[in-house]
């Protein structure tokens, strides 16, 4: 069973531990040099199943490359538990492996029908917020749905994927944004920017103007208002 230098006895198979690698082999901060015991094996990260199934059985260290003057953070390597756990363990994604792919695929298939469902709301919202008159439905649309597809995308952090801000909110910044790069010269202006070097008053500016030209864009579009 595992063992510490000085600490005869003491069963350090029975115990959750950090361990990392050293010179000397496996190092613990409260038990110095340890050794696994006999009967267990390392198992690498990258098995998500097959970890998450080992940790649930019982004891297991964790096994940790430590901190360096390259690296500011530990990175973890694997873990080392009973070599039994761990077969249990992998027999078990190998006979579930049917089983959890159908589960993957209907999560996938229900995560989709709820983005449908959420970039069809947000399209309404800005459809609504845009209020363009009848002529000019077509164009309101295809507005509606290019903002959408492009400011609710899973992960980019913009503003379609915010739950800060009500829907109505969301629907106005990101029509904004689409007239902002398909109908102004807000982007050729930017890219003039970039080439004439730096310069935050005349990028305010182009920020301005740009704001107003979509809101010209918008009224221009509009119903009359009452």
């Amino acid at each position: 069973m595992g063992g510490v230098p000085g600490e005869a006895g003491l069963d350090l198979a029975s115990l959750r531990l950090d361990v990392y690698e050293s010179r000397d082999g496996w190092w613990n901060p409260e038990h110095d040099v340890v050794v696994p015991p006999k009967d267990w094996e390392f198992l690498a990260t990258g098995q998500a199943f097959v970890t998450r199934s080992v940790k649930a059985a019982g004891v297991f260290w964790l096994a940790w490359a430590p901190r360096s003057r390259t690296r500011q953070h530990r990175r973890l390597l694997g873990l080392w538990a009973p070599a039994a756990a761990i077969r249990r363990a992998q027999r078990s994604e190998a006979d579930t492996a049917s089983a959890r792919a159908v589960r993957r695929e209907a999560a996938a298939r229900s995560r989709a029908r709820q983005e449908a469902r959420y970039q069809g709301e947000l399209v309404a919202a800005i459809v609504e917020y845009l209020h363009f008159a009848a002529r000019h439905e077509a164009l309101a649309q295809t507005i509606a749905w290019s903002a959408a597809e492009r400011a609710a995308v899973v992960g980019s952090g913009r503003v379609g994927r915010t739950r800060i801000l009500a829907l109505d909110e969301r629907a106005a910044l990101a029509a904004r944004a689409q007239i902002r790069h398909a109908h102004t010269d807000y982007h050729d202006r930017l890219d003039e920017l970039s080439v004439l070097g730096q310069d935050d008053e005349l990028y305010r500016d182009i920020k301005a103007q740009a704001h107003d030209a979509v809101d010209a864009f918008i009224h221009a579009h509009r119903h009359e208002l009452p």
